[in-house]
């Protein structure tokens, strides 16, 4: 369970968050000599992928939450544990959920990105969280008129031109972390909601503000009240939404 590994906390109004980001330059560890560390359940259902980028995909995600959800368990509980003692398996719906033996419920969000994974978590069950990461990247002017909401663009035409294509990468990236905490992902229309990140002031390792507004009218349900934070990694950016 090898790879270059960033890991932290932020604090939140509902406690704290925990994040880690994992890489995987050679998307190790898809054969099932490899996999000794998935549960039976888990090891089941990595069988069942079989598309080979979804299935190191898949095995990265788990790795990186399992080193998360075991320190957080440890510090909350005193208790070690290994990573086949920690399950982690998509709800129908696709969403993680998470069981430990005799440990605290759990809210788990997983990204990938080109061989690199996010994860976070809060302790307490169905918590309105998620997490993403992106690679910055040029987005076209098609991309953003189609998936943009008039206020991103706005918001877009004033920011600091040096710093337009990671901001319209944490906009993106935002958008899937919000949709992520109301459990929709990606099969939700991503204008409903906008993200507004606070441009970066410094080239510091440390997480800004995104903020979150949503677009009632294009919504069939009540909208949780969210913040978030984000940050540039190398050539990736983070993002976290959390309720406050």
């Amino acid at each position: 369970m090898s790879g270059e590994e960033s890991r932290g906390v932020v604090a939140t109004p509902s406690g704290p968050l925990y994040w880690l980001t994992l890489a995987d330059d050679d998307n190790a560890g898809q054969d099932e000599a490899a996999t000794a560390w998935l549960t039976a359940d888990e090891l089941t259902h990595w069988r069942g992928l079989h598309a080979a980028k979804r299935r190191g995909d898949w095995l990265l995600g788990r790795r990186a939450a399992k080193r998360l959800i075991a320190g957080v368990v440890e510090g909350k509980t005193g208790q070690p544990l290994s990573p086949n003692q920690i399950a982690v398996l998509p709800h129908a719906d696709g969403w993680p959920i998470v069981t430990v033996p005799n440990g605290p419920p759990l809210t788990l969000s997983i990204s990938h990105a080109q061989n690199r994974a996010l994860c976070a978590v809060m302790v307490g069950d169905g918590r309105a969280m998620g997490a993403d990461v992106e690679a910055i990247a040029e987005r076209s002017p098609a991309f953003i008129e189609d998936y943009f909401t008039p206020l991103e663009r706005q918001f877009l035409a004033v920011v600091p031109p040096e710093q337009r294509v990671a901001l319209v990468n944490a906009i993106w990236s935002g958008k899937e972390a919000a949709l992520k905490a109301i459990r929709r992902g990606l099969a939700e229309d991503t204008r409903l909601v906008s993200c507004l990140p606070h441009p970066a002031l410094d080239e510091s390792a440390r997480w800004w503000l995104l903020r979150f507004v949503w677009h009632e009218e294009r919504a069939d349900r009540n909208l949780p009240r969210l913040t978030g934070r984000w940050r540039r990694h190398g050539d990736f950016v983070l993002t976290l939404a959390f309720p406050g």
